[in-house]
């Protein structure tokens, strides 16, 4: 049994010298925000290093049964799949001949690379893999916020965004507020559509004048979950008011120069 001590110590040194000791993926990145590298870092054993060990370095895209890339020591890495043409095949994770590929630089990626990436690194004698997520998200392209009187009593106010990605969530809250900490308030309406890979989402709900002082706040928060990105827009609502004031300053423009129109046809009246 004893005799047999050197031979397992090899073995074992061998079963843990081909090993992914890394993963760096980013969890999340800006849609078409530049530069993005993904890493799969490992360690080889002495055999592994050698021309004839068959090391290949490939990535997979969500559990898809082809690599999105392939490298071979000696020869050019290949970009395959949805990465063709969308990867700077120079870029270098390392200046060691056995890892200096190993990695993926994509060139502005956009949200149809959300997903599941895996590196697979193998030789002739051992293989191992890992996994990890990330998303490509897109903020929204407008952000809206208005309030219109449904009666002389109450008023419902309005929050939508166009063109995000992947699915958000929406919310309303009252001032004082504090990210993480408000909660949000019941009773909301929220609409979501798809379209053309990107999400538009609304949120509306009713509120009578008498429960509110005045002025009241109103806070809309849209998110993109999996990620730190949130927008916030806030409404201003005087209660009794038959005016409908708007979050952005074209709402403003137009009511006063509505004001100033009726001003006009007072004094010349």
């Amino acid at each position: 049994m004893w005799h047999l001590l050197p031979f397992l110590a090899i073995l074992c040194a061998r079963i843990k010298g081909l090993q992914i000791t890394s993963l760096l993926v980013p969890p999340y990145v800006v849609n078409n925000s530049g530069l993005v590298v993904l890493d799969c870092q490992y360690t080889l054993t002495p055999y592994d290093l050698q021309l004839d060990s068959g090391l290949v370095v490939k990535w997979f895209f969500n559990n898809g049964p082809a690599p999105v890339y392939q490298w071979i020591p000696s020869q050019r890495p290949q970009d395959l799949g949805i990465l063709r043409g969308r990867l700077d095949l120079d870029y270098r994770a390392s200046d060691n001949n056995a890892t200096m590929f190993r990695a993926l630089s994509i060139l502005n990626p956009t949200t149809d690379l959300s997903g599941e990436y895996r590196c697979a690194v193998s030789t002739f004698t051992d293989e191992d893999f890992m996994i990890q997520k990330m998303i490509v998200y897109a903020p929204e392209k407008r952000m809206e916020m208005t309030h219109t009187k449904t009666d002389s009593e109450s008023a419902n106010v309005t929050c939508a965004g166009y063109g995000l990605y992947p699915e958000p969530r929406i919310a309303f809250y009252r001032d004082p507020y504090t990210p993480r900490v408000s909660k949000p308030l019941q009773g909301v309406t929220i609409e979501t559509s798809s379209r053309t890979g990107h999400y538009d989402i609304s949120a509306n709900m009713v509120f009578r004048d008498s429960d509110l002082r005045s002025p009241t706040i109103f806070i809309c928060e849209i998110c993109i979950p999996t990620t730190e990105y949130c927008r916030r827009k806030r409404l201003v609502y005087y209660p009794g008011s038959i005016t409908s004031y708007h979050s952005d300053s074209r709402g403003l423009r137009g009511n006063v120069t509505t004001w100033l129109i009726l001003l006009t046809l007072l004094i010349y009246h």
